[in-house]
């Protein structure tokens, strides 16, 4: 995939690896001053939007940045540059408000993948793109789910199940919006 064709999702993917890195190279607290930290709001308003370009550990940035290039580079083109910012933007947002609510702290990604995961596979849900031949729909139910019962269940305490709730909100409620006021096709 080319810069020209997905420009957004290569501009995220470079802030997120240079911010990975920098965590890397001179350490976590490096980069502690754009991680979410609920004590330290609303002095700190814009970690609400930058927590979700920090990753601490090579697996978190992994995972998010595969489903940035995997699933992001398809919606960028099918929403259109500014839609696409807009659901990224909206989902981590949402994800950090999440944060703020239950008066904890977070960094990462997952609640924009879970909006672009969540706004893509709702948007063609009768579509079989996933393995087996299974309709599209299945994968954000199968997320939804998993998300809820780890929360019922502690699951996972580390992971911010409540973010990826809040990210996966913001996509489907962007897809009717997105498919009125634009034109769209499976890409």
């Amino acid at each position: 995939m080319s810069i020209k064709k997905a420009p957004i999702t290569w501009i995220i993917f470079i802030v997120s690896v240079f911010i990975y890195l920098a965590a890397r190279i001179n350490g976590p607290e490096s980069v502690r001053f754009l991680a979410l930290i609920y004590e330290e709001l609303p002095q700190r308003w814009y970690t609400l939007i930058s927590y979700g370009f920090v990753h601490i550990e090579l697996y978190h940035i992994l995972l998010n940045m595969a489903v940035l290039f995997f699933v992001g580079s398809w919606v960028e083109k099918l929403a259109g540059k500014k839609r696409y910012l807009i659901l990224i933007f909206l989902s981590i947002l949402a994800g950090g408000a999440a944060l703020a609510f239950r008066e904890t702290g977070g960094i990462g990604f997952s609640a924009a993948g879970f909006g672009i995961l969540f706004f893509y596979y709702l948007a063609f849900p009768w579509e079989r793109e996933l393995p087996f031949q299974l309709p599209n729909i299945v994968l954000p139910l199968t997320l939804l789910v998993i998300s809820i019962l780890a929360i019922m269940l502690g699951w996972l305490p580390a992971v911010g199940h409540y973010p990826h709730l809040a990210g996966a909100v913001v996509g489907s409620i962007l897809v009717p919006i997105f498919k009125k006021t634009g034109n769209f096709s499976s890409v």
